[in-house]
């Protein structure tokens, strides 16, 4: 949540999320919890969500809404990597959300390319989450950024001490 100050708020963070995305930049999440992996329940339901395991952000997007024109629903696809497991809240198979926009959901999945496309209603670790639920789930964002192709860099092998922790010497 930290962050997310830095970000300027909630809408910060997911225009922060929306442009990384954009980027093309793997992203990830996981949920911290005490010890080791396991159910997260909420109000003494299963979420269908694993503490301490990471989940695959494969997509941040922006769906128009029919029912209120101009507005945007704001969902994160995410994927477990076991192939099952999946968040049953708001947005996933089956619930009330994902049945009143299927339409608009089949439309996002038809226009994904091919490796990427799912099936709706199958048990294959691929879910839909709102940002909202996510936000409120989610502990930790892991980030790892695609520098462009143009950048260069120097990579060394050795150890992170005081005595080098301000950068290389000035060698000229």
């Amino acid at each position: 949540k930290m962050i997310e100050q830095y970000y300027g708020g909630y809408k910060g963070f997911w225009d922060f999320l929306l442009a990384r995305d954009g980027d093309g930049c793997l992203l990830g999440c996981s949920i911290k919890g005490n010890g080791k992996e396991g159910p997260l329940v909420v109000d003494g339901r299963p979420t269908g969500l694993i503490l301490n395991h990471a989940y695959g952000i494969n997509d941040v997007m922006e769906l128009n809404d029919p029912y209120n024109k101009g507005n945007k629903i704001r969902l994160l696809r995410l994927r477990n990597p076991w192939g099952n497991s999946e968040w049953n809240g708001a947005w996933s198979d089956g619930s009330p959300e994902a049945t009143k926009y299927e339409r608009e959901i089949q439309k996002y999945i038809d226009s994904l390319p091919e490796d990427d496309r799912f099936t709706l209603g199958d048990d294959d670790g691929t879910f839909l989450m709102h940002y909202d639920d996510w936000h409120d789930q989610m502990s930790t964002l892991f980030l790892n950024v695609d520098f462009p192709e143009d950048w260069t860099g120097v990579r060394f092998q050795s150890k992170w001490t005081k005595s080098n922790s301000g950068g290389l010497p000035n060698i000229n």
